[in-house]
């Protein structure tokens, strides 16, 4: 089968294994790309006209008439590959088998395509985001630094702060930099040495915004944070996360209004995160460890 993309974003690799899944026997490119953009998150609101146009435009030929038949036929290789799966997560399979150009006839009724496209990014991307991401995120050695807050001077220039080893002090004040080359919203999320996950951005303790600029550091907390230092208070490796994202995530527990403590991420909120996630499509996947020493 063709590479369906050659982004690297988080979704994207994910729906791609979706569609080598689907169609890892198919003959024809149509049912791949029919499935690649009929699923593609940035285009859930778009016609299957325009779907079958973004098709033509990879195949050089495909005609909008052939639209209705090949994605009916990537609808049963769907279920044929996860019916099993996603009756297990609730979805009515014979909602699914539906006769051709059958169309919804109250609120609330979806083409089978849309129920789809409703598990795989609401409950089937949400199950498996984090080990995608882990095995997507590239080292960010450069872009993460723990720096003494006493050396932290907003108003210096970036080249008189002195760079950080990996290795961090159990108990000292440190204040976290990031610095992308990218420009976006910052999702922050630690795994500390006990295995507990925390959201550092956005975050009112840390960072309520969490904005990414090229060439600005970003700093960790934040002047309009309520916290005043990052402090690692147990021996071990602490494995920060960033996912750079086009758009803030829009995420409950994250409000003006919140407990700043309230950082720790369970896995309802790992799901609500991927959820959010699943929404956009372009997301970028860094990491950084660090040793937390006596």
């Amino acid at each position: 089968m063709m590479t369906m993309t050659t982004e690297n974003s988080l979704q994207e690799q994910f729906l791609n294994d979706f569609t080598e899944k689907v169609l890892w026997r198919g003959r024809s490119d149509n049912q791949p790309w029919c499935c690649w953009f009929r699923f593609h998150p940035k285009n859930y609101q778009k016609t299957n006209t325009q779907v079958a146009k973004q098709i033509k435009e990879q195949l050089k030929s495909f005609p909008t008439t052939n639209m209705p038949a090949t994605l009916a036929a990537v609808v049963k290789k769907i279920i044929e590959q996860f019916g099993d799966q996603m009756a297990a997560d609730g979805v009515n399979l014979e909602e699914l088998q539906r006769e051709r150009g059958w169309h919804p006839q109250n609120p609330g009724e979806l083409y089978p395509w849309q129920i789809i496209y409703q598990w795989l990014w609401q409950v089937e991307f949400p199950k498996v985001g984090w080990e995608w991401a882990n095995k997507l995120a590239n080292c960010a050695l450069k872009e993460f630094k723990m720096l003494d807050i006493k050396d932290v001077q907003r108003d210096l220039d970036w080249d008189e702060i002195p760079n950080c080893e990996d290795t961090i002090e159990k108990g000292k004040k440190y204040a976290l930099t990031v610095n992308f080359q990218t420009q976006g919203y910052l999702l922050l999320l630690n795994r500390g040495s006990k295995g507990n996950y925390y959201c550092l951005s956005p975050s009112q303790a840390f960072h309520p915004q969490g904005v990414c600029v090229p060439d600005t550091p970003l700093y960790l907390p934040d002047l309009e944070a309520v916290a005043t230092s990052l402090k690692f208070m147990d021996v071990g490796e602490e494995y920060f996360m960033a996912i750079l994202n086009e758009k803030p995530l829009n995420l409950s527990w994250v409000r003006p209004d919140g407990n700043p403590r309230d950082l720790q991420v369970d896995e309802q909120r790992f799901q609500e995160i991927f959820q959010e996630l699943g929404r956009q499509w372009n997301a970028r996947v860094f990491y950084k460890r660090f040793q937390v020493v006596e």
